[in-house]
């Protein structure tokens, strides 16, 4: 039994070990309250003791037992609406609809629970280990630069219990080596996993400028939280998949219904060329198809523009992608366009090539940036814009597949300028820098 269960169970019932709870009727309470009693208490059902026994009835032998239980459904009853991600309209029909009604939902429910001012919720990415930022209020942004990742040491008490899964109180921060700074003058801290079984998928963190602010209480009840948290990111994960490979099933199947006309229109272009360019074209969007493309645009063509166009010529834009060929492809579009373009290989060049540019007073006209690279992310690299010069447009693009950081949904929150999904058509890159220009 680990300390927090053991300090409860004391603060409850006033003796050490597993208290006796009586209770009637057990079967009227919420599942997770269930559980948690058995766990942490001798249970002992008894008949009801009045002569109508259709009427709920619950017997508990102490005072304090019942306040916590009581507590307990509360946060029970009202962290399950969590999970209830549809809302009428159609915002839950799409992923990023889900998406910010969840942080609706968290936002709502550690107001009404718990009237916590500082706190965050950070997202466990599956291949990186990095801890990055889903939801957040009154806490201060990492600076440029810095990340979090899950590791038992040298990534703050936030990095240490999602590499642990053990919760951490603090109730003198300024005493805990690990601490990094969020709330000017925090004084207690709780952080816990936000946990699915024995799957971690992120931290919930909460800061007060009071000493001992919180409870094993309040971490008990947090806990309850976090795995509706928890379970809510699980099935918006699971909903990711399922479509992601939908996509790839109907593609597969695109691509063999298509095989035999293919092989019929590339025998034709062996004596006509504009065939065979048709050819080329529609074999490279079924390769495209299911798979996530690997190049920006839709065709070569399209890079030799037959004249620049007058509204991008003399623009300077950031360009940053971890794939070669997408950097390259457009680095050619735009400056074949008049454009001066900054090429980065990744999320962390283009954050430092930025900054450079800021300090010498040359900033980018705009940036467009990937949302998935393995070192920063499409969010961070507009955050790091966005510090610095506010007012600079940042487009992100993307093609297909799962988005962990949730990247579009948070930089749309905060004002992002517009999303590209690759490949992506010429005419609407255009119109987009345009759009962007003109504000």
């Amino acid at each position: 039994m680990d300390t927090r269960t053991r300090t409860l169970q004391e603060r409850m019932s006033g003796h050490p070990g597993k208290p006796p709870l009586r209770i009637t009727e057990a079967e009227r309470l919420p599942d997770v309250v269930r559980q948690f009693l058995l766990e942490h208490f001798e249970v002992i059902t008894e008949a009801r003791p009045h002569q109508d026994q259709s009427a709920p009835f619950t017997q508990w032998d102490l005072g304090p037992e019942r306040i916590a239980l009581t507590r307990l459904r509360e946060v029970h009853e009202f962290s399950a609406g969590i999970l209830e991600l549809d809302e009428p309209g159609h915002e839950g029909d799409t992923i990023a609809g889900r998406l910010k009604i969840l942080d609706r939902r968290i936002h709502s429910a550690i107001e009404s629970l718990f009237q916590w001012d500082s706190w965050e919720v950070r997202l466990l990415h599956p291949e990186t280990k990095q801890l990055e930022l889903f939801v957040s209020h009154n806490l201060a942004p990492l600076r440029i630069g810095e990340s979090i990742f899950a590791a038992a040491r040298g990534n703050g008490i936030t990095g240490r219990v999602a590499a642990t899964g053990q919760c951490v109180l603090t109730r003198q921060a300024n005493t805990d080596e690990e601490y990094l700074p969020g709330l000017e003058g925090a004084q207690s801290t709780m952080t816990l996993p936000l946990q699915l079984g024995t799957r971690i998928l992120g931290t919930l963190n909460v800061e007060s400028q009071e000493r001992s602010a919180f409870s094993e209480a309040d971490l008990s009840e947090a806990l309850l939280l976090g795995r509706y948290i928890a379970a809510a990111l699980h099935f918006i994960e699971l909903v990711l998949r399922e479509r992601s490979a939908v996509d790839r099933q109907t593609a597969s199947a695109f691509r063999g219904a298509l095989a035999h006309p293919m092989e019929k229109l590339e025998s034709l272009g062996e004596t006509h060329p504009e065939v065979k360019a048709i050819a080329t074209e529609i074999r490279e969007a079924m390769e495209t198809a299911g798979t996530g493309p690997k190049a920006i645009l839709a065709t070569e063509r399209d890079l030799q523009p037959a004249e620049p166009d007058p509204d991008l010529q003399g623009r300077h834009i950031l360009v940053a992608d971890n794939e070669a060929v997408v950097v390259q492809g457009l680095t050619k579009l735009l400056k074949a366009n008049g454009v001066t373009v900054t090429a980065c290989d990744g999320g962390a060049e283009a954050i430092s090539a930025f900054a450079e540019c800021h300090a010498k007073g040359q900033c980018p006209d705009l940036v467009i940036t990937d949302i998935r690279m393995p070192d920063r992310n499409g969010y961070e690299v507009f955050r790091g814009v966005r510090d610095l010069e506010p007012k600079i447009p940042v487009v992100l693009m993307t093609g297909f597949g799962y988005d962990p950081s949730h990247s579009i949904l948070r930089a749309t929150e905060e004002g992002m300028h517009a999303v590209l999904f690759k490949p992506i058509p010429v005419p609407r890159l255009f119109e987009v820098l345009k759009s962007a220009f003109s504000l």
